[in-house]
């Protein structure tokens, strides 16, 4: 999670709050088509299944996101994320749902990379 910032598209830094066998709290600095912001999540770990996370501040009125792993073979592994979310600027929201798809591919693609 500290390495986010050099290979997560659009996140410029990061930084692991606390850290358990199970969970982490995360910040994320993130700066979307000019704007700066940050968000805190509590990320439940299930190792080599998910990743579980949910909203603990920042700028939406609710986020929740996962991560699946699934293994298919000793040498291929499917990921998958989904993203629920509601941001409390408007404007912001407006930017990020009229990429979305793009933002989330990109995210992908840099996990996917960074596991293989």
């Amino acid at each position: 999670m500290k390495e986010y910032k050099t290979f997560i598209p659009y996140c410029i830094d990061s930084k692991i709050i606390e850290e358990q066998s199970d969970y982490s709290l995360v910040t994320l600095n993130i700066e979307f088509f000019g704007i700066q912001t940050s968000f805190t999540t509590k990320n439940v770990i299930k190792k080599n299944e998910s990743i579980e996370m949910d909203l603990i501040e920042g700028p939406f009125e609710k986020f929740k996101s996962s991560w699946r792993l699934q293994e298919v073979d000793q040498q291929t592994t499917n990921l998958s994320f989904v993203m629920n979310y509601q941001m409390r600027n408007k404007i912001l929201e407006m930017a990020f749902k009229n990429n979305l798809k793009s933002v989330s591919e990109a995210i992908v693609r840099a996990f996917k990379s960074k596991l293989d």
